[in-house]
């Protein structure tokens, strides 16, 4: 689903950074919910953070030298 969406936005000129999502890796469905079970957080946490920095790098690289809009 992810890689759907991220493209689409590529497709109509959106920068989306490496890593530029997070998810519960025990994923959707039957069973606990995040808040429910412990397992995962630390991986969760690990990579929501990687995510933030990701997205600052790649925000203030735009902001020092912004991309041209594209050529019509």
């Amino acid at each position: 689903m992810i890689s759907e969406i991220t493209g689409a936005l590529a497709d109509i000129g959106y920068t989306i950074p490496g890593q530029a999502w997070t998810y519960w890796h025990l994923g959707p469905g039957p069973g606990p919910d995040y808040v429910e079970d412990e397992r995962g957080h630390a991986w969760a946490h690990k990579t929501g953070r990687a995510m933030a920095a990701n997205l600052v790098g790649v925000a203030r690289a735009l902001e020092a030298r912004p991309l041209a809009a594209p050529p019509e």
